[in-house]
């Protein structure tokens, strides 16, 4: 514990100054930042060239026949024999796909209609897979297929929350804002710097458990990867905002301005009163609720009537930076658009799992239910687990309120 609080302490100060340069020397800042980045294909290129710098010194040890240097040779010699084997590892490691149910073509046709329709207008390919998780979320993460990340797999993942908590329209503008900012027409550098954010833990983890030669890797990457994602928080903040930029290209300022914010306020709810609510019941019961997130659009409506919403609008626009966090601000974000204020309605409509996963969203459900969970159990039928489970979210909830209640008495 005291040493993952020292390395917090540093990455802190690390993040805090890289932030700072950010403001004052953006040239500079994006010039560091790219260096950083290139430093990770140094990394894995390292094994390599030790094994060639290896072979050339065996040589060197054995030019002179009669007197050959022993000692050099043997310790070039474990040198090149150890560096082959991880040079070997990493020539056949592969990172992992993101987790969660992969969403075929056939069982939700309307939704990779949509993605194709809208990468059409950014002039790009789709998505190479669409991969649904219980998060709230809706990313385009990259895999790489080779041992340097170079090709990759893309992979939209969809939060089935998301498409739970917002309208088809919200849902269709926030796609193109991810769609449109993969599509690099004007933030290369940007979005090449916000990928590997998700490329390069894969390293940090690579083979845990199953290979030791990947062993020096994974030491190697346990120092870079922290860093690099820390240093390039400001970059991905500045990638985010280019997104926002781009949904005005294909949506209506109004529709923007509003999708914005509506996600913005849901997530801001669920992180302070959903996922509290749930964290107060047992282990298995959170796990299960959070697969699926069965009834998360009631605790919305319920929490997010017109007569709340001022307040938590109030609350999202007055939100402090942290450090870490790759997300700008909203008040950055509807500045970015050229707004002042934020705007957003109570939702009464259709939403996006009804337009988009009609026939699917069952399937899905029960593919996020079977993925594995620590400290789960699937022996009981899911109906009968999330019986029970409504009733304990209910009065966990109840309770939230009814403490709320009592402070505002006092």
């Amino acid at each position: 514990m005291a040493d993952h609080g020292w390395r917090q302490s540093v990455l802190r100060r690390i993040g805090m100054r890289s932030e700072a340069m950010a403001k004052l020397h953006p040239r500079a800042y994006l010039l560091l930042t790219t260096i950083l980045a290139l430093a990770g294909f140094a990394c894995l290129a390292l094994f390599p060239l030790l094994v060639m710098a290896g072979v050339a010194g065996m040589y060197s040890a054995l030019v002179n026949i009669p007197d050959i240097a022993w000692t050099r040779l043997l310790v070039w010699a474990l040198v090149t024999g150890l560096c082959g084997l991880v040079t070997w590892r990493i020539a056949r490691f592969r990172p992992p796909l993101p987790a969660g149910a992969v969403v075929e073509r056939d069982q939700a046709p309307d939704l990779f209609g949509l993605v194709e329709d809208t990468a059409e207008q950014y002039g790009r390919t789709g998505v190479d897979r669409i991969v649904m998780t219980g998060g709230y979320q809706l990313d385009i993460i990259k895999t790489p297929v080779t041992a340097l990340p170079v090709w990759s797999t893309r992979s939209l993942v969809i939060g089935l929350p998301l498409m739970q908590c917002l309208s088809s329209q919200q849902f269709s503008c926030l796609l193109a804002r991810r769609l449109g900012q993969f599509s690099k027409r004007s933030n290369l550098l940007l979005n090449w710097l916000f990928g590997l954010r998700d490329i390069w833990p894969c390293y940090q983890t690579a083979g845990v458990g199953a290979d030791p030669g990947l062993l020096p890797v994974r030491l190697l990457f346990s120092v870079y990867a922290p860093l690099y994602t820390v240093v390039s928080t400001a970059a991905a903040r500045l990638d985010e905002l280019q997104a926002d930029r781009y949904a005005m290209e294909v949506c209506g300022d109004e529709e923007v301005l509003e999708t914005i914010t509506t996600a913005a306020v849901h997530h801001l709810f669920l992180r302070e009163k959903y996922w509290p609510a749930i964290r107060k019941l047992g282990v298995r019961q959170a796990a299960a609720i959070t697969k699926t997130n069965t009834g998360i659009m009631t605790v919305l409506r319920a929490g997010l009537q017109e007569e709340k919403i001022g307040e938590w609008l109030d609350k999202a626009m007055s939100m402090e930076q942290q450090w870490n966090d790759p997300d700008p601000l909203l008040v950055q974000r509807l500045d970015n658009i050229g707004h002042t204020r934020a705007r957003m309605h109570a939702h009464t409509g259709e939403l996006a799992t009804e337009d988009y996963l009609p026939a699917s969203g069952q399937h899905i459900k029960a593919a996020l239910e079977n993925l594995p969970s620590s400290g789960y159990s699937q022996a009981q039928p899911w109906s009968v687990r999330m019986a029970g489970l409504k009733q304990k979210l209910q009065s966990a909830l109840h309770s939230t309120r009814a403490g709320e209640v009592n402070q505002g008495i006092e």
